[in-house]
Formats: structure tokens, C-alpha cells, sequence
């Protein structure tokens, strides 16, 4: 009997010590490894970085195209310089044509990535101030300083991104004659990121170089104002190492996004308002490219459309501004929806 329930008992110890290891092999299994976490961290931070610095570029960016450019007046009020891309006018500095000019600007870009291993989505925020002044000879010289503010849910694992930062950017115009204008910026920022991903958080921080070259056309026929432009953007993103709280080590990185973008916009001038649509070719030259997840394959498209709405406005006196819509086509994973406003005062 006794040696019966011996048996029993080492049997019965068996069964336990043999569910025990089950349970915790499939706890293990379902615990992601700490190359898998510092993959998601890593694909997150880079994502986030090409967005945010796009997006500060082209706000810029298009503001600098639109300070330089020249053409026709609209309301017959002279001079207008930095405005929603396709409004800004360009005179010569003098008693009648006010030299300083005050600009203030807001975009809110709605962003997604459409990857299943890395989908993510949400919102980017980018406020600017500016000034700049005219030249003698017509040259116009200015610095923005933007604001800038992610948000992103990382809806693959749960997790979510939340960014900070500011660019400084100096920036010049150069009217060549009536209707050809160049224009060139260049820009240095900092980030501050707190990301949460894979059970872990963390705080990384980031440097930024952004700038864009382009050259615009501007002519008129009649009430209509037709413009075409070509650009050059480029960014720089060097993302600081960091350490999450469970452990995972993130390596420091870098992030380069080269886009070449020709446009084209036609606005028609009611008198001091002037409605717009516009289309622009995008092609990315350089940028991160999503590696396989998972046995999956990214789409890495390199080419898009962004159609673009908007309407413009002068009232007649020192100010104007207005507002624009744009978004991002032909990119199968990828979204960019963008809600531009802008305010200047000339002085």
C-alpha cells in the first residue's frame, strides 16, 4: 500500500512538473524575443522621422517657393510674398512696396502606413513663424522657426509614438525676371521622442537637417494665374540610441529622404480672391526602405500624385493669406492628408 502511494504521488509530480514546463514554453512563445521589439522600435522611429521631416520641409519649403516667385498682382495691391505655394508675389523694395513682410503658418497632416507587420497611423502638426526682408535688388532674405508635434499609434503592437521639435531655417529668394524666381532654404531642428512598443518605453532624441532648392514659373492669361514648379527636398534625421524600460537596447540611426517634386497649379482671380487647384508629381530619390516582416514584403512605392485645392486671399492692403487641402496619391500603403492655413502682414 505504501509502496502504491508512492507511485501515486512521484506520478502525480510528474503531470505537474510537465504542465508547469508547457505553460511556461508557451509564455515564452508569446513573449516577443529582444530582436523583435528593437526591430519594432527601430522601424517605428524611422517611419516617424520620414514623416515629420517631410512634412516640416514641404511647409517650409512651399512657403519659400512662394515668397520668391513672381508674377502677376492680384487685387491689384502689389507686392505679395510668402503665402500657400502658387500665392506669393515678388516687387521691388521702395516707398510704395513695403520691405518687411510677417507670416504665420498650421498644417495638420493626417499620416498612415498601411503595413500590416507595421501599421501605424495618425497626426502631425507643424506651426511656423517667420519674417523676411527685400533687398535693393529684389533679393529676399528671411528665417522660420517651426514647431512641430507627432502623434502616432503604432496599431501593430499596441503601442504609440509622441514627438516634439523645432527647425530653425534660413531662407533666400532670387526673382530673375517677371516670371522665372529660385529659392533655397536650408534648416537645422531637434527632436525629443517618448515611444512605447513591445511592453517597453522609452525617450529618444534626434538631430535634423532639412532643405530644398527648387525654381518656379509664374504667367497669367486674363483672370487666370498658371504656375509650374520643380523642387528638390531633402532630410536628414540622426536619431539618438536609447534604452527601453524592459531592457531592450535601441542602436542609434540614421534616416535620409531625397524627393525630387514637379508641379503645376491654375487659379482663377476674382479680385482679391483667387481659387486654385494643383497637381504634383512626387518622387522619392532616397529613403528608408521597409525590410520583409515576418515573411511579408512592404510595396516601398517610390512614386505618387498629390492632387491639390485651395483658395487665396488679399485684402486689399498689407494682409493676406489662406488655405489648402492636399493629398497623397498612388502610394498603395501609404497616407498623407494635409490641411495647410497661412497669415501675413506686410510692413
Amino acid at each position: 500500500m505504501q509502496l502504491h502511494n508512492r507511485k501515486f504521488v512521484s506520478g502525480l509530480l510528474a503531470m505537474v512538473l510537465v504542465v508547469a514546463a508547457g505553460a511556461a514554453a508557451a509564455t515564452s512563445s508569446n513573449t516577443p524575443s529582444s530582436e523583435v521589439i528593437q526591430g519594432a522600435a527601430t522601424d517605428a522611429s524611422k517611419n516617424a522621422a520620414q514623416e515629420g521631416s517631410r512634412n516640416v520641409g514641404l511647409v517650409i519649403g512651399g512657403g519659400v517657393a512662394a515668397i520668391a516667385s513672381g508674377g502677376q498682382t492680384v487685387g491689384g495691391t502689389g507686392m505679395r510674398r510668402f503665402a500657400l505655394p502658387g500665392q506669393g508675389q515678388t516687387g521691388l523694395a521702395g516707398a510704395s512696396q513695403p520691405a518687411w513682410n510677417a507670416w504665420v503658418a498650421y498644417s495638420r497632416s493626417d499620416v498612415a502606413f498601411n503595413f500590416a507587420p507595421r501599421q501605424s497611423s495618425g497626426n502631425i502638426e507643424v506651426g511656423l513663424v517667420g519674417v523676411d526682408y527685400t533687398l535693393a535688388n529684389r533679393v529676399i532674405v528671411g528665417v522660420a522657426v517651426a514647431g512641430d508635434r507627432s502623434r502616432i499609434g503604432l496599431n501593430f503592437n499596441g503601442g504609440n509614438l509622441s514627438g516634439s521639435g523645432w527647425t530653425i531655417a534660413p531662407y533666400i529668394g532670387v526673382p530673375l525676371n517677371r516670371n522665372w524666381a529660385l529659392d533655397a532654404t536650408i534648416g537645422l531642428g531637434r527632436t525629443s521622442t517618448d515611444i512605447n512598443s513591445g511592453g517597453g518605453t522609452g525617450t529618444y532624441r534626434s538631430e535634423r537637417t532639412i532643405g530644398s532648392v527648387g525654381s518656379t514659373y509664374r504667367t497669367s492669361m486674363g483672370n487666370w494665374q498658371l504656375s509650374g514648379r520643380g523642387a528638390l527636398l531633402f532630410a536628414n534625421d540622426r536619431l539618438g540610441a536609447y534604452t527601453l524600460s524592459n531592457g531592450t537596447f535601441i542602436p542609434d540611426g540614421t534616416v535620409n529622404v531625397t524627393q525630387l517634386r514637379l508641379g503645376g497649379q491654375a487659379g482663377y482671380n476674382f479680385g482679391g480672391v483667387v481659387p486654385y487647384v494643383g497637381l504634383t508629381y512626387v518622387h522619392d530619390i532616397n529613403r528608408p526602405t521597409q525590410q520583409p516582416v515576418a515573411g511579408q514584403s512592404a510595396a516601398n512605392d517610390r512614386d505618387a500624385w498629390t492632387p491639390t485645392i485651395g483658395i487665396r486671399f488679399n485684402s486689399g492692403g498689407s494682409l493676406y493669406g489662406g488655405i489648402q487641402y492636399s493629398s497623397e496619391q498612388s502610394r498603395s500603403e501609404v497616407k498623407n492628408n494635409q490641411w495647410l492655413f497661412n497669415l501675413g502682414l506686410r510692413f
